[in-house]
């Protein structure tokens, strides 16, 4: 399958995926995170991969999230305070299920950094069983 922020790859009994976006620092645009949880679920689903690691390309490994994930989300931060802060967590909550897919991975995952990691990366390097 083609991935637009991945590059996703078994060699031996290893999954690997690689941040594949280094022009922008590969930084989490809206594909991302879908994409994110379609792998680990492809790759923990195979029965030859026995650990998937996760790095990236370029010189960082991620500037965390593009501010754009707000803006195209479609969904409105507009309204009333309490409608716009429940609108505001079911965002949240769609993000944060990318990188529980790392939690749920059937096999370990981990997390190999180089260069900058800020914001959203850490999360996501958190979340992995090893960094």
């Amino acid at each position: 399958m083609e991935w637009t922020c991945f590059d996703v790859t078994v060699e031996g009994k290893v999954g690997h995926v690689r941040l594949n976006r280094p022009d922008a620092l590969n930084t989490m645009i809206p594909q991302f995170w879908s994409e994110l949880p379609q792998v680990i679920a492809e790759l923990s689903d195979r029965g030859d991969v026995r650990a998937i690691v996760v790095s990236s390309t370029g010189k960082h490994f991620s500037a965390g999230m593009d501010l754009s994930v707000f803006t195209s989300s479609g969904l409105s931060l507009d309204g009333e305070p309490g409608r716009r802060n429940a609108t505001f967590m079911i965002l949240v909550k769609r993000l944060q299920e990318s990188f529980t897919a790392l939690e749920r991975a059937r096999v370990p995952v981990l997390a190999a950094v180089q260069g900058g990691c800020i914001g959203g990366a850490v999360d996501m390097v958190c979340a992995a069983d090893m960094r």
